[in-house]
């Protein structure tokens, strides 16, 4: 169980969500406008530009996070979970988030039968993996940044809002199931692709359950950074980074 005898206090996490919030818009603002300022001719290409943004995005959110509600100890445990947990528990959230992605299959799989087009979701996964393929022609400097960001700076943020503050919250005030959903759909419609939301919803099921069932944040995360390590990788081996469809062209 994930509940305590303190609960998290509404305001601190209402606070924390808006301040999170108005981070991430200031720092991709002011990072966009910084290299507009700095670098015209480099920053007029939105494929070296947007990565760029999008990881200073994650990394006002974390860093928003720790510094809101995660000053010390007792708070970091009360508002983002992230308390101690033995390495069974690694092995837990490993196994349950490679069921989520199985289960993630079949349903793909039966959607395939009735039309649609599900087989396309691992395309859109490699895309994912290949930050719609700028990683196959990006600077090292670059490369370092978009992999930075994939690998670390984006499962960080994302499993500190949502299996984080935002679980730690609910938790306090709806049952656990309530709870797995709502964070679950949150963190698939972030995703936007409209045929990668079901996955992304399975994963968030997956990472919920294994918050609850640990009662740590620090699983999802760990398990979060190696599936998008993986991702990479599988991208690169597959695809060279030159993955078969384009997000944008997959969007909303």
């Amino acid at each position: 169980m994930t509940t305590t005898l303190e609960r998290p206090r509404g305001r601190r996490v209402l606070f924390a969500v808006v301040l999170t919030a108005s981070s991430a818009v200031a720092a991709g603002v002011l990072t966009a406008s910084t290299a507009r300022t700095l670098a015209p001719h480099w920053s007029a290409d939105l494929d070296r530009l947007a990565p760029v943004v999008v990881a200073a995005v994650y990394a006002a959110i974390a860093a928003a996070l720790l510094v809101t509600v995660g000053r010390d100890r007792r708070a970091r445990g009360l508002y983002l979970g992230l308390a101690p947990v033995r390495p069974s528990g690694y092995a837990l959230g490993a196994a349950v988030w490679a069921a989520a992605y199985l289960a993630g299959a079949v349903g793909y799989l039966i959607a395939g039968w009735f039309g649609v087009p599900a087989g396309q979701v691992w395309q859109v996964l490699w895309a994912i993996g290949a930050d719609d393929g700028r990683l196959a022609d990006a600077s090292p400097a670059l490369a370092a940044v978009i992999l930075v960001r994939a690998c670390l700076l984006a499962p960080v943020a994302e499993e500190l809002l949502f299996r984080g503050v935002l679980y730690g919250w609910l938790r306090a005030r709806l049952p656990a199931s309530w709870t797995i959903t709502v964070t679950a759909l949150g963190f698939g419609l972030i995703h936007q692709v409209p045929l990668f939301i079901p996955l992304a919803v399975a994963v968030g099921l997956a990472a919920g359950w294994i918050r609850e069932r640990t009662g740590s944040t620090w699983v999802p995360i760990a398990v979060h950074v190696l599936q998008n390590v993986l991702v990479v990788l599988l991208s690169l081996a597959l695809t060279g980074w030159h993955p078969a469809v384009s997000l944008a062209a997959q969007g909303p």
